[in-house]
Order: structure tokens, then sequence, then C-alpha cells
């Protein structure tokens, strides 16, 4: 009953994170001097709230509000105040009313962790948890007229903290040992220290989180199922190659953090925070796309292996741009961009049409002999 109460919401929703995603994404090539339209030129300044609170931000409230609303129906208040914040963001970037919203969204997610505290106090919900308040520190930050690379990385440490505290949840059926779970406190720790580090001293907070990165990717590559489940065929290889793939580029941006210290704009700011944002967390996304999107949507999503091309494209067109932002290549810069953005848009098309094919195309079936 509480999915059909909720499903026209929740369909206005995925409509305002597309959206938040398109309008993050040009507003990013419009930043790397990309010719682009007027609207995306409006969004130049807030490319990283769009992408990392507007379309990220929705997407994980919305996640957590539905695994909490049988029990909590109020719950997808959250997610849908977030979106009015994404919305606002899009009509009109300038004004302080997306801020308000969106750092009230920030708000929400919070509690909606102590609530899952409250029912599974665990250390995977705990990491989880401090990611979340990552968020609204970073949103308090940005609303308080701060500039961006004061929010950025509690905005970064947000999606990050939410991933790895996915994948210790799920790296359960190995039965981790107590001192694999300590090494993995210890390794957020010293990034999550790193984190508000920054806030204060940006030059030794960005090398000490940076730190913390390279030991959350190390401990995922060993610890992670992805190394047993890469061995297997169909979509638990994909998925696997999605995450150990992931786990290398959190690692590289790790290393750029510790080599380069504070960056505040540029070709070395850039390459660290899509290292992250774009190598790890897309990567994500791209892998947990045929778990998440059926439980949002009640919809299925058939393995295919073109999952591999966008999967491939993405991690190619990665690495042009990172060369191209370490020699200071500005043309090579816009081209991989422009090929990121193609290989988003590419995930998203293949995304779609897999649906219709799982869902609504009905395949004949095979006659009796």
């Amino acid at each position: 009953m509480t999915k059909g109460v909720w499903l026209a919401p929740r369909a206005l929703m995925l409509l305002t994170i597309a959206a938040a995603l398109l309008g993050g994404m040009g507003a990013g090539l419009s930043r790397l001097g990309v010719p682009a339209d007027p609207i995306s030129r409006n969004w130049m300044l807030v490319h990283g709230p769009l992408m990392i609170s507007g379309f990220l931000g929705t997407l994980i409230c919305l996640e957590r509000a539905v695994a909490l609303a049988s029990r909590y129906r109020w719950s997808i208040a959250v997610p849908a105040v977030n979106a009015l914040g994404a919305f606002s963001l899009l009509a009109a970037p300038d004004a302080p009313l997306a801020k308000w919203l969106l750092t009230a969204g920030s708000a929400g997610l919070v509690i909606l962790f102590a609530l899952m505290l409250r029912l599974h106090p665990t250390r995977d919900v705990v990491i989880m948890a401090i990611g979340s308040q990552a968020w609204l520190a970073g949103n308090v930050l940005w609303l308080s007229g701060q500039p961006i690379f004061h929010a950025v990385h509690p905005w970064t440490a947000f999606l990050i903290l939410t991933i790895v505290g996915e994948r210790l949840e799920l790296s359960r059926v190995r039965r981790l040992t107590v001192t694999a779970e300590r090494l993995l406190v210890l390794a957020v720790a010293v990034y999550v220290g790193g984190i508000a580090l920054s806030v204060y001293q940006h030059d030794a907070g960005t090398r000490l989180f940076g730190v913390g990165a390279v030991l959350m990717a190390a401990w995922l590559l060993r610890y992670d199922i992805a190394r047993r489940t890469i061995q297997q065929t169909g979509l638990p290889r994909y998925i696997a190659a999605c995450l150990l793939a992931g786990y290398g580029w959190l690692a590289v941006g790790g290393l750029l953090a510790v080599w380069n210290g504070a960056t505040y704009a540029g070709a070395d700011y850039s390459a660290i925070l899509h290292s992250f944002l774009l190598g790890f967390v897309f990567s994500m996304i791209f892998g947990h796309m045929p778990i998440i999107f059926p439980a949002l949507t009640g919809l299925k999503v058939s393995y295919t292996p073109v999952f591999y091309v966008h999967l491939f494209l993405l991690h190619a067109t990665l690495l042009h741009r990172q060369v191209a932002a370490l020699t200071r290549d500005l043309e090579a810069q816009q081209s991989g961009g422009t090929l990121n953005v193609i290989a988003v848009l590419l995930f998203l098309a293949v995304t779609a049409v897999t649906v219709v094919r799982s869902n609504f195309i009905q395949r004949p079936r095979p006659s009796a002999a």
C-alpha cells in the first residue's frame, strides 16, 4: 500500500533527480569552457551543488526514505524537500531558497539515519550517519557564505562514507574479523579527521583526508566481496568490475590530495575532485543501478553485457581527462569532460532501454515440441 501511495511523488522526485544530473553536467561543461547553451551557463557556479546535493543528495534521501517508509511514512518528506531544493537551484541559481531547502534536506537525512541507528546500531550505519552529518556541515558552510572549496570536501565525504558504509554492510557475508572492522574504523577516522581539519587548516586537512582515502581504498580492495564476485559471470562480475575500478580511483584521489595539499581551483583541484566524484562515485552508481533502480521503482533491470560499454568509456575518458589536467592541456581536458558526459548519457540511455525491454516488451515463449 505504501508503494502505491508514494508512487507519483517518487516519480516526480526521480524526474527532478534526472534534471539535476543533466543540469549539473551542462554546468560542468560550461566551467571547462566547452560551448554550451545559455541555460547551462547560468548554472556554472552551482555545478557542484547540483551534482552532489541536487542529484545525489536527493537520490540517497529517496533511497533511505523508501527503506523506512513502512515504519515512518512521513520519511518521504525528506527527499521531497531536497528535490524542491534541487528544483529551486535549477530555477534560480542565485536565490538563497535553494540553499535553505537543500540544508533542510540534509538535516532530514541526519534524522533518518538517527532512526536507522535505533533500529540497527551497527558500524556500517554509523559510518553512513557520519556521512550525512558531513553533508549537513558542508551545506551549512555553503549557506553561511563560505566558498565552495570549503564545502566541497564535506560534500564529497558524504558520498564516500555512504558508499563505504554500504560496502561494509554487504561485506559482512564474508564474516569479517574484529581486526578487519577495526582497520576500517581507523581508516574512516583518519579520513573524517582530515575533512574536519580541512575547514580550518585547508592544506594539512587535505593531505590527511587523502591518507584516509588511500587507507579506505586499500581496505575495500582487500576485504570487499568484489574480489570474489569478479570471478563469477553476468551481473555479479559487472558489479564487481565497477567496484574494483572505483576503489582504484578512490586511491588515486587520495594520493593526489596528499601530493597537492590545499587546492582552491584549477587543474589540480579538478583532478582530486573528479577522481573521487567521477571515478569512484559514478563507478558505484553504474554498478549499483541494477539493484537501486528496482528498489525505488519496482521495475526490473535485466543484465546485458552492453553495460560494460559505458563503464569502459567512463574510466577511459576520465583517465584521458586526468592526464590532461596534470599536463595542463586545456583542450584535452575539454574533450575529456565532453566524453565523460557522453559516457553518463550512454549509461542513462542503456538503462532506459533495458528497463523497457525488461518490463514492457514480452519475449516470445518457446513453442511446445
